[in-house]
């Protein structure tokens, strides 16, 4: 049986404003790993990401947090080369 723990939200990263987290959001759930996004950023027409107010945070369960690290990092490899 699974321990509860497993399934505690941890914070997995941030970066800055919602576009760059959707995108990790979107690589993340297409491997099936469930993905929490929280910020502070007040949506306007303008909104500021300067010097952290533009922060999100992404929150994966805990039991995923070191396959959403592979990944990540497995779209960032690829993306690199893709631009190379």
């Amino acid at each position: 049986m699974e321990s509860e723990g497993a399934n505690k939200l941890v914070e997995f990263t941030s970066v800055q404003g919602d576009m760059e987290a959707e995108i990790i959001r979107g690589v993340l759930e297409s491997e099936g790993i469930k993905v929490l996004i929280k910020s502070d950023i007040v949506h306007s027409v303008h909104p500021i990401t300067v010097d952290g107010l533009g922060e999100v945070r992404i929150y994966v369960r805990k039991r995923d947090y070191l396959r959403a690290k592979v990944v990540l990092s497995e779209y960032e490899d690829k993306d690199r080369d893709d631009t190379s």
